[in-house]
C-alpha cells in the first residue's frame, strides 16, 4: 500500500466495535442466565442464534427482499477438486432495485494451472425472477433453487457451464451476531452458511469435470457504501481446525472498521476485532480498469492469538465487472498460527474500490 496509508493510525470504528462488544456481551449474558442451556464440558456451547436475538432468518430470508432490500445479493464461493485440478468457483446475482439494475456473475479459477475466466452481464427486468417466498431465482444463464439445507444451481456462460448441488454441512452464521451491522453509515443484513458440501459438474472450454468440495454461501442486502473513496475487503477463512471466519474491513475517508465473526465447530461463535487489514496489505496489482488492489495480507486477531498470511492464488487478474459493480473476487490461501497452533485455509478475497487512494 502507499506510504501514507501505512502510517495512518487506524482505529476500530465505534459503531461496529460497539456492536461486536454488545453482541458478545449479550451472548455471554444469555449463556449465564439460561442455566438449563449453560454449556458443560460434555455438551456443545450455546449457539449464538439462541443467545442473541437475530434480525435475519435463513429459513425465510433466502427469498428476495424486494425494493426494501435496496441491493439484494446472494452468492457462493466454492473450492472443489477434480482429477488433479483445484478449482475456485463464484456464482453471484444482485438485484439493485433502487438503481434498476440486475446482474449475473460467474467466475472460475483453476489454481493448479493458473487458468481464469469471468462473466458478468446485466439482466433485463422482464428476464429476472427472484421469488419473495423462497429461493427461486431464474434468468437467462442462471437457475438457482432450494432452501437453507439443499440447493441446486445451473449456470451457463460463453466459455463454460456448471451444474452443482449444495448441501448444508454447518450451522448458519449471522454476521455480527444478529445479522445486522453498520458499513460506513449504511445498514447491512447478512448471514452465511459457511460450509455446504458441493458436488456436480463443471464444463470449461469443452472439457467436463466431475467436481466435489465445499462452498461458502453468503446472503446480504442493504445499500452498499459505494460513494467517494470508500472501499472494503471481505475474506471467508475456512480454517483447518474447523473454525470459520468472516472478516470485514471497511475503509472510509476518516475511519476503518475491521472485525470478524467466528464460528466454531460446535456451532457457537464470537465477534472479534481484527487489526486493520490496510496496514499490512502488500504486493499491489493494477487492473485495466485503473483500480489497484493488494494481493497479500497479514491478518492479526489478538484475542484469538491469530497471525495469518493470506495470499491470492491463481492469476492476479481476477477483477470482474463493469460500471457500478467492479470488484476483485480472487481465490486465496491462508496459513499461520491460530490459538497457538498452525492452521491453513482455502478461501476467497473480495475487494471493492480503488486501494491506491
Amino acid at each position: 500500500m502507499n506510504k501514507h496509508r501505512r502510517r495512518r493510525p487506524w482505529v476500530i470504528g465505534a459503531s461496529v466495535a460497539a456492536a461486536a462488544v454488545l453482541g458478545a456481551a449479550a451472548l455471554s449474558t444469555a449463556q449465564a442466565d439460561e442455566s438449563s442451556s449453560t454449556p458443560s464440558s460434555s455438551g456443545p456451547a450455546l449457539s449464538a442464534d439462541k443467545g442473541v436475538p437475530a434480525t435475519v432468518d435463513a429459513s425465510t430470508d433466502l427469498a428476495s427482499q424486494g425494493t426494501a432490500g435496496k441491493s439484494d445479493s446472494i452468492y457462493f464461493t466454492s473450492r472443489v477438486k477434480s482429477h488433479g485440478h483445484n478449482f475456485g468457483i463464484l456464482v453471484h446475482t444482485v438485484n439493485a432495485a433502487e438503481h434498476d439494475q440486475r446482474i449475473m456473475s460467474v467466475s472460475v479459477t483453476d489454481t493448479t494451472t493458473g487458468w481464469y475466466k469471468d462473466y458478468q452481464v446485466p439482466v433485463a427486468k422482464d428476464d429476472y425472477t427472484w421469488s419473495t417466498e423462497g429461493l427461486n431465482i431464474k434468468m437467462p444463464g442462471l437457475t438457482w433453487t432450494g432452501d437453507a439445507k439443499n440447493m441446486s444451481v445451473q449456470a451457463s456462460t460463453p466459455w463454460g457451464e456448471l451444474d452443482l448441488k449444495l448441501k448444508a454441512d454447518s450451522p448458519v452464521m449471522n454476521y455480527a451476531g444478529t445479522g445486522e451491522f453498520d458499513a460506513l453509515g449504511e445498514r447491512q443484513y447478512e448471514f452465511a452458511i459457511p460450509s455446504m458440501r458441493t458436488t456436480g459438474s463443471l464444463k470449461v472450454e469443452g472439457k467436463t469435470y466431475k467436481v466435489s468440495g465445499d462452498s461458502w454461501l453468503d446472503r446480504q442486502w442493504g445499500e452498499l457504501p459505494l460513494s467517494g473513496s470508500n472501499h472494503w475487503t471481505w475474506m471467508n477463512l475456512d480454517l483447518s481446525n474447523g473454525d470459520k471466519l468472516a472478516i470485514w474491513d471497511f475503509v472510509g475517508t476518516d475511519k476503518e472498521n475491521s472485525w470478524a465473526t467466528v464460528q466454531h465447530p460446535d456451532g457457537s461463535y464470537e465477534l472479534v476485532a481484527v487489526k486493520p487489514l490496510a496496514e499490512d496489505a502488500s504486493h499491489e496489482w493494477t487492473s485495466s480498469s485503473g483500480n489497484t488492489y493488494p494481493t497479500q495480507w497479514r491478518v492479526q486477531i489478538p484475542s484469538l492469538k491469530a497471525d495469518l498470511k493470506v495470499k491470492v492464488t491463481g492469476p492476479k487478474d481476477q477483477e470482474m465487472g463493469s460500471d457500478r459493480l467492479v470488484r476483485y473476487e480472487g481465490t486465496a490461501n491462508a496459513s499461520g498460527t491460530y490459538q497457538g497452533k498452525k492452521v491453513t485455509s482455502e478461501n476467497y478475497v473480495e475487494m471493492v474500490g480503488n486501494w491506491s487512494k
